[in-house]
């Protein structure tokens, strides 16, 4: 079917080479083959009279004109999606569909790993490919590698649909041999060096009030949470981590939890799709499910978490 000499056809095929920048990649997330997708891309280059997607050796950028279509050919997807392709039914208890999930390791440990064992009985066939951050998250999300993440609020892109998971008060962490106090002051707290996590370039935590690079030094950026008590102990370090990966951590007898001496805006963890999956009702269900199973988690963990305040 051709729109003023478009094969409208070729509509999807251009959305996923601009999203993804890359002919393979463009084809595994349409479902068709490296030659078919190379085709497309030819067909486009000669309705455009544009090379759109211009290839170097080790990496790909787009044209002018490929980078001024990627918003525009996204939108029309989207409307189509919305306004005009009926959602159809998901039934969890016969698919083997294969949902994508990127999280931190703590939250697949402490909030992920219980939901998705719950869904078991519900939807036996269905898998989940469950991986961590490292650089290009949002890039993943674009190009169809990833069907949901579960990132801390100021990590999501606003260019996405995303709704809050949990929302996470914090605790700060610190080796129990190096601080015998039962408190932590201001003054302690800005005197000693600190561990913190990265997802991706940004830090996962959102603010701490009067922080400047002068007055809190960042010792040890790592891209993990597990990774953190292991350069807290047998130091003087502090790391500042959401409630939830304090109780991760609640085994170890080398680590001493304090609450913060000041008020810390609490972590918000946000489910994020892309928008052309927003009538995806596979992806619905699993984001209900997910909300309903942090919801049981978390009412038992937070008796666990008031106890370990009262040993603080």
């Amino acid at each position: 079917m051709r729109f003023k000499g478009l094969d409208l056809n070729l509509i999807v095929a251009l959305d996923a080479l601009l999203s993804t920048r890359s002919v393979s990649r463009a084809a595994e997330i349409t479902c068709i083959s490296q030659p078919a997708m190379s085709a497309a891309l030819a067909r486009l280059r000669d309705y455009f009279n544009d090379p759109l997607l211009i290839f170097k050796p080790g990496s790909a950028m787009l044209s002018p004109l490929g980078e001024n279509l990627r918003e525009p050919v996204a939108e029309v997807l989207v409307y189509i999606s919305d306004k005009l392709v009926s959602t159809g039914s998901f039934e969890p208890e016969s698919s083997t569909r294969e949902f994508r999930i990127l999280a931190a390791d703590t939250v697949i440990l402490g909030l992920l790993a219980g939901g998705l064992r719950r869904l078991d009985p519900l939807a036996p066939s269905l898998r989940f490919s469950l991986s961590t951050p490292s650089t290009g998250i949002l890039e993943k999300l674009d190009s169809g590698q990833i069907d949901l993440l579960v990132v801390p609020e100021q990590v999501a892109t606003p260019s996405h649909p995303s709704e809050l998971l949990v929302e996470e008060q914090h605790a700060v962490i610190a080796c129990a041999k190096s601080f015998e106090s039962d408190t932590l002051s201001v003054e302690d707290y800005f005197a000693a060096d600190h561990v913190e996590v990265f997802i991706g370039q940004k830090s996962y935590l959102a603010s701490v009030p009067g922080d400047t690079s002068e007055k809190r030094r960042i010792a040890v950026k790592v891209d993990q949470f597990a990774l953190v008590p292991f350069f807290i102990s047998d130091t003087r370090r502090l790391a500042t981590v959401p409630g939830m990966t304090a109780e991760l951590y609640s085994n170890s007898k080398n680590l001493k939890y304090f609450k913060p001496p000041f008020a810390i805006s609490p972590v918000r963890l946000v489910m994020q799709w892309h928008s052309r999956s927003q009538a995806d009702a596979g992806l619905t269900w699993l984001r209900r499910e997910l909300r309903s199973g942090v919801g049981v988690d978390r009412a038992h963990k937070r008796h666990l978490y008031r106890l370990l305040n009262q040993s603080i």
